[in-house]
Formats: structure tokens, sequence, C-alpha cells
């Protein structure tokens, strides 16, 4: 592999984490934060994930959940 192919490969490498990493700033993490986003308790919040009130990915071990969408949920619930 010549150097302007390596150098191109380690940019790539490297623009893809950093855009993963800011994707993932805009997202709540984890049960604890969704509760102090909800301003509820933890329990209470692990109980609106286990029935399924918003949607979340899982990045390893971290729930990711949109605050856009658990606002839209929470608005048209009450």
């Amino acid at each position: 592999m010549d150097t302007k192919t390596e150098l191109k490969e380690l940019i790539d490498q490297a623009v893809s984490k950093a855009l993963a990493e800011q994707q993932q700033k805009n997202f709540i993490k984890g049960i604890h934060q969704l509760a102090a986003f909800l301003q509820v308790s933890p329990a209470r919040a692990q109980k609106m994930k286990n029935e399924g009130l918003f949607p979340f990915w899982q990045d390893g071990r971290t729930l990711l959940f949109d605050p856009k969408v658990v606002r839209e949920v929470m608005f048209n619930k009450g």
C-alpha cells in the first residue's frame, strides 16, 4: 500500500469516528439520563422503556434515546 492510500484510509477512519461520536452526543444515554430528562425516577423511566413507549438503540451496553422522539411521545401521550 502506498502512503497516499494509507493516509486516505486514516482520514476516512478519523472522520467516521468523529461523526459517530457527534451523533451520539445528541442522544439521551441510559436510563438515568432518560429519567432526568423526563423528571421521573429511574425505576419509572425503566418501566416506560420496558413498556415500549420510546424507541431506543443500543451501543454496546448503552441505551440511546432520541430526545426529539421522547418529547413527541410525551406530548402525544398527555
